[in-house]
């Protein structure tokens, strides 16, 4: 996987590039990338009785956010009853990139101040409803992590065939391990010529630590030369690798510079 041993590059990418909102206009490479990963998808779920996913990544800008929509859009075209659950309650983004309200989302379920169905956003897409992340609680890491999580999970995976969950990058915050106690499997988004190899190879050793299941790993914004797109999944393989390096970014990094930058921060035009 081409990932670096140090960042070379700190720019955001063009929402115009990042939400292809799988139609047809759309890149004719980038949607039968999102199909291939899919259909892969698909197939290693097929083996068990787990349908809930969580997608995460190392550190922030690396594309997270958006390719859980475009997935959650591609599962959505096969006649699939879709929900992505926005779990990045300091930085949320799917309510950006669906221009959503997020007035009432999971923070305010798992709190008990209101029901899913009074806060799940039903069909902003065929086949695909969207659960923000709603207020900023105090403690994201503890109500991921808690027992109400668990049983709306439950519920949840029973309603819908695919349950995509939107994570923090687990380099940044202890979120996603709290998570990951509830929904153990994972898809790792990897920038290409953003990700640091050590962060990326921690991230694995971190999710597994805390009993994880690694589906694979999906690189984004993948460049080639004479071709004309410039984001893509450009690749789906799956993990297995060891090594161990300090996370160095904070709480900070991720709620106030990432805020600007992050690539998962554009609209669906309508």
């Amino acid at each position: 996987m081409p990932i670096q041993k140090s960042k070379t590059i700190e720019t955001p990418l063009s929402p115009m590039d990042l939400f292809c909102n799988m139609h047809g206009g759309a890149a004719f490479r980038i949607i039968e990338t999102y199909k291939s990963i899919r259909t892969s998808l698909m197939f290693t779920l097929s083996s068990g009785g787990d349908n809930a996913i969580v997608l995460t990544s190392a550190a922030p800008n690396s594309g997270k956010s958006v390719t859980t929509a475009n997935l959650g859009l591609s599962f959505a075209q096969t006649g699939a009853k879709v929900l992505i659950v926005d779990c990045d309650m300091r930085n949320p983004s799917q309510q950006k990139i669906f221009a959503q309200e997020n007035t009432k989302g999971l923070s305010n379920v798992l709190c008990g101040m209101c029901s899913f169905a009074d806060s799940v956003k039903k069909n902003v897409a065929e086949n695909l409803d969207l659960l923000t992340a709603g207020q900023t609680p105090p403690n994201p890491s503890e109500l991921l992590g808690s027992e109400s999580m668990r049983s709306l999970l439950e519920t949840l995976k029973a309603q819908y065939d695919f349950v995509l969950l939107d994570s923090p990058p687990v380099e940044v915050v202890s979120d996603t391990s709290a998570l990951l106690l509830n929904a153990p499997q994972t898809v790792i988004i990897a920038r290409q010529n953003h990700a640091i190899y050590e962060e990326v190879i921690h991230t694995v050793e971190t999710v597994k630590t805390v009993g994880g299941k690694i589906l694979g790993a999906i690189l984004t914004d993948v460049r080639e030369e004479g071709k004309s797109y410039s984001y893509a999944a450009g690749s789906y393989s799956q993990y297995g690798q060891n090594g161990r390096s300090k996370s160095r970014y904070g709480y900070g990094y991720y709620g106030t510079v990432a805020d600007e930058n992050a690539p998962a921060e554009s609209k669906a035009k309508k």
